[in-house]
């Protein structure tokens, strides 16, 4: 379940009776422990604090970002932070974003609609239906990879969107739900964890966690700045060709390039 505001996050925690964030890292169980990273800041850039970022790629040289609420796909430059070009899609949820170097594709969350996109700037070619929620997006290995919150990667094809397999994804023996924002990218999936400022990095063969990434010096980096409790880590874009890193969040008003360092 996504909650676009403080308002509904509280009414989520009055009908839960929760008190904090809908995730933790499980106790580690069984298997091998996996590497522990950091993402540490090597550059800060604009970003809108009007977008509620939702999914962020590289496409053909262009950085892209879907935003949710009121949903956008926009082109994004490093300079400012407003956007280079917008599509507005109108009371429309979108969610994740994929490329696979020739079009976009971009989920939405609950209406189980897939835009797909070509061109520059993008146009839309098609609309797919599809069962289920749309949280995060990757291409990789020539398959669509979604995340619907659950500890679930779901594997699709590009060309009609069918069902291609499923791996349900665990850190050391325990399934990690609330997956958000993904990346394929380094032969893994790197996936946001809702509410969470931790990054996974996942084998997509086996769904077993390889590293968790602390990203808490980037939230930590706009503390003060932002404007409620919705506003969390979420957005991860690998360029290709330099390898360089970029992270946000939504509402955020800085996109960061990281690096991602095995800690000692």
């Amino acid at each position: 379940m996504r909650v676009g505001s403080f308002s509904g996050w509280v009414s989520l925690c009055v009908l839960t009776a929760c008190n904090g964030p809908t995730h933790q890292l499980q106790p580690e169980l069984s298997g091998e422990a996996p590497q522990r990273k950091v993402a540490r800041i090597v550059r800060e850039y604009p970003h809108s604090t009007e977008a509620f970022t939702q999914g962020l790629v590289f496409h053909q040289g262009r950085l892209f970002e879907s935003t949710g609420q009121q949903g956008t796909l926009r082109q994004l430059s490093l300079d400012a932070a407003e956007p280079v070009w917008m599509e507005a899609l109108g009371d429309i949820f979108a969610e994740g974003l994929a490329s696979d170097g020739e079009r976009l594709y971009q989920l939405t969350w609950t209406e189980g609609l897939l835009y797909t996109w070509s061109g520059l700037p993008p146009r839309r070619e098609s609309v797919t239906h599809y069962t289920g929620e749309g949280w995060g997006l990757c291409y990789g290995q020539e398959r669509l990879v979604r995340s619907d919150g659950s500890s679930t990667l779901t594997f699709h094809d590009p060309k009609d969107f069918r069902l291609l397999g499923s791996v349900q994804v665990t850190l050391q023996g325990v399934p990690q739900d609330q997956l958000n924002e993904l990346e394929c990218a380094n032969g893994v999936v790197y996936a946001n964890v809702w509410h969470s400022t931790d990054v996974l990095e996942i084998d997509p063969a086996t769904g077993h966690v390889t590293a968790v990434i602390d990203a808490s010096a980037l939230k930590r980096a706009v503390a003060g700045r932002l404007p409620n409790t919705g506003a969390v880590l979420n957005g991860i874009a690998v360029e290709p060709g330099t390898g360089r890193v970029f992270m946000t969040g939504k509402l955020w008003p800085r996109l960061f390039e990281v690096s991602l360092d095995p800690v000692d």
